[in-house]
């Protein structure tokens, strides 16, 4: 009977063992989180990191970027973090938080001019790989060891954005129209750098509905233009997008400008295949 139990004290003890060191060795290979602010940030983000960091969003699904407040759970994740990284004008809310901490803070849109207080910089393929590149040195410098790792997921990404680059300068170059209507102006920036006229029913605030004297010169437009499509993000609502499309009979043509995403979009879609959706968008408007 004494052998039976010191046979299972010394079981009991190997087995504690056991589970200490494989304890340990999670513990020594986990390389902590890095908080992003947007979808656009955390989609990226999460391609150039792959398997080798945590990386999570602080704005919510759903969310509207430019309303958006941090809870004070959200201030805890920000000052509990390995590093944040932040686009700017939209998200300077994270700045303040991390003052006197250890936490790296690195802004993606370095090197990166913000015309007329618009953030949606990300919807032009060109100014992405900036961000890209941006986000490509946080990593590095927050992991050194994998930097080879990051350097080659960034280099793919970059790839994907050339290729997307070269195919909306295709769409427009063999496109009769060289101007869209949109619901909300997400679009600027991509319109500046493919020489395209963006024309928008509401203002730079996804809530924002427009006046009755915007309403008529839209109509207006729509009329002269010979407009035959609205670009409408299916995460708005803006009720004022349906009355202009009942009004004149102009149809609603998904786009996505990633400035609110469903949990949907966060979980099964990366910025690439949405921006792959508007490039089919924009060959069947521009048409």
């Amino acid at each position: 009977m004494k052998r039976i139990k010191l046979l299972f004290i010394v079981l009991l003890v190997s087995i504690i063992v056991f589970l200490s060191g494989c304890k340990n060795e999670v513990l020594t290979t986990t390389k902590g989180t890095v908080y992003t602010t947007i979808y656009p940030l955390y989609s990226i983000t999460k391609l150039i990191a792959g398997q080798k960091l945590t990386v999570e969003k602080l704005v919510k699904d759903g969310a509207e970027i430019h309303s958006f407040e941090p809870s004070s759970r959200d201030i805890a994740k920000l000052t509990s973090a390995k590093a944040v990284i932040y686009l700017g004008l939209v998200d300077e809310w994270v700045k303040k938080p991390l003052e006197g901490t250890k936490v790296k803070i690195f802004r993606a849109s370095e090197g990166i001019e913000f015309v007329d207080s618009d953030p949606h910089i990300w919807t032009s393929p060109r100014l992405l790989k900036k961000i890209a590149r941006n986000i490509e040195y946080a990593l590095t410098s927050l992991d050194s060891k994998n930097k080879s790792y990051y350097q080659e997921n960034a280099s793919k990404l970059i790839a994907s954005l050339d290729k997307l680059d070269k195919e909306f300068s295709s769409v427009v170059k063999n496109s009769k129209r060289k101007e869209f209507l949109i619901a909300h102006p997400s679009f600027g920036y991509l319109a500046k750098d493919y020489s395209l006229k963006q024309y928008s029913i509401t203002g730079v605030n996804e809530e924002e509905e427009p006046s009755a004297q915007k309403m008529k010169e839209i109509v207006q437009l729509i009329k002269e233009k010979n407009i035959k499509y609205i670009l409408v993000d299916p995460n708005e609502n803006l009720p004022a997008v349906k009355t202009i499309a009942k009004d004149t009979g102009v149809k609603i043509v998904n786009i996505y400008g990633m400035g609110i995403v469903n949990s949907s979009q966060a979980k099964n879609e990366t910025i690439l295949s949405l921006m792959e959706k508007n490039l089919k968008a924009f060959e069947m408007v521009l048409k």
